[in-house]
């Protein structure tokens, strides 16, 4: 199965990176940005691939909450893990983007400062986790970290509409700043990648729960 999965984001990248034409992106000396564009496919599925296990993660924990089964503790646990990969991918791909495009793989935007909390946040989680060996203890507060995880994600995503910023937003309305829409084949692109490196996560974090548990 895993390779199949691989083998299934390996041709939707080679789409995106050989077949979508590139976005009419600037750098800061008004450049199109043209091939190193490309890196859009990766650093925006790989975030909401992230987002999506961190929520599924929250569910997991709320699941334990109501019904107190460790079973859903032990799968909140493996999403979350999962997905701060995910996360760091997205903030690394984010960063080798940000160079070309700001001049700098680091600015203090608020998307980019407000993914990066995100990203301690998990740590932290998974820093308490390491901390705690009653089980029941470890699961209630780790129940507790993935919702305020999880609370924070939409203010990651709607930090390019509450501040001013310098990061694109790929769908219309959605920034106070220069807006970008898509046009169909690079939609497609985008989708393409979104759907394969999601069931990639959704497949590694069934995995890693078969694994630790």
């Amino acid at each position: 199965m895993i390779w199949v999965l691989v083998v299934l984001v390996a041709l939707s990248q080679i789409y995106a990176v050989f077949v979508v034409p590139p976005v009419k992106w600037f750098g800061p000396n008004g450049q199109e940005l043209g091939f190193v564009q490309k890196i859009f496919y990766v650093h925006v599925p790989s975030s909401w691939a992230g987002f999506l296990g961190m929520v599924l993660s929250a569910l997991f924990g709320l699941l334990y909450i109501y019904k107190r089964d460790l079973k859903y503790d032990r799968l909140s646990h493996s999403f979350m893990e999962v997905s701060t990969l995910f996360i760091t991918l997205g903030l690394i791909t984010g960063s080798l983007w940000a160079k070309p495009a700001w001049g700098t793989f680091w600015t203090w935007d608020p998307r980019l400062v407000s993914m990066a909390i995100l990203w301690l946040l998990a740590l932290g989680y998974m820093f308490f986790r390491s901390l705690v060996d009653d089980e029941d203890l470890r699961a209630r507060f780790s129940s507790i970290l993935s919702l305020i995880i999880a609370i924070n994600i939409p203010v990651v995503f709607l930090s390019i509409r509450l501040f001013r910023t310098l990061h694109p937003a790929v769908f219309k309305g959605l920034s106070t700043s220069e807006t970008y829409g898509m046009d169909t084949e690079i939609f497609a692109g985008l989708m393409a990648n979104l759907f394969t490196i999601t069931l990639l996560m959704l497949y590694l974090s069934y995995k890693r729960y078969k694994k630790i548990y």
